[in-house]
C-alpha cells in the first residue's frame, strides 16, 4: 500500500485510497479520473454570428432570452446591460462577456450560433459607473 493520500471532496478528509473514502465511505474514484479543474473566467468580446443565416430572426430571439437570463443570474449584472443591441443590424452581434458566458451559450444553443472569444484587458471591458452617495445638505435639518 502507497503513502499516497487522496483528497475527498465530500467530507474535506484525506483519504488512502482513491477508490473510495476511507473517512466518509464516498465513492471518490470519479473525482481522479475527471477533475473538477476549477479557473477563473477570462472576461473579453464574443463575436457571435449565427451558423444558419436563413433562421437567423428564431436564433436572433433564443439569444436574446439566454443572454436576458444570464445578465440577471450572473456576474455579467456588473457590466451595462447589452440587451439593447438584439437584434443587431447586420449578422454578427459584438457582447462582452466571459469564456463561462461562451461555453453556457453553445450549451443553450447548440448548432446554432459561431461563437468567436476575444480576451481583452480591464480597461477595455464597459463597465458600470460607480454609485456616488447624494451630496449631503448644506443646512443642517434641525436649522431648516
Amino acid at each position: 500500500m502507497s503513502d499516497e493520500q487522496f483528497f475527498c471532496e465530500y467530507c474535506g478528509y484525506y483519504s488512502d485510497s482513491n477508490e473510495r473514502c476511507t473517512h466518509c465511505g464516498k465513492d471518490i474514484a470519479d473525482l481522479f479520473t475527471n477533475p473538477s479543474g476549477f479557473r477563473i473566467p477570462l472576461m473579453g468580446k464574443l463575436l457571435i454570428r449565427p451558423y444558419d443565416r436563413a433562421d437567423a430572426e428564431r436564433t436572433w430571439t433564443a439569444l436574446a432570452e439566454v443572454w436576458g437570463k444570464l445578465e440577471r443570474e450572473t456576474n455579467l449584472g456588473l457590466l451595462p446591460s447589452q440587451m439593447k443591441k438584439f437584434p443587431p443590424p447586420g449578422d454578427v452581434i459584438e457582447l462582452y462577456g466571459s469564456d463561462f458566458e461562451a461555453s453556457i451559450l453553445r450549451d443553450e444553443l447548440p448548432g446554432r450560433l459561431v461563437i468567436e472569444f476575444q480576451e481583452l484587458p480591464r480597461e477595455q471591458i464597459p463597465h458600470r459607473p460607480k454609485y456616488q452617495l447624494p451630496r449631503p445638505p448644506t443646512v443642517p435639518r434641525n436649522k431648516r
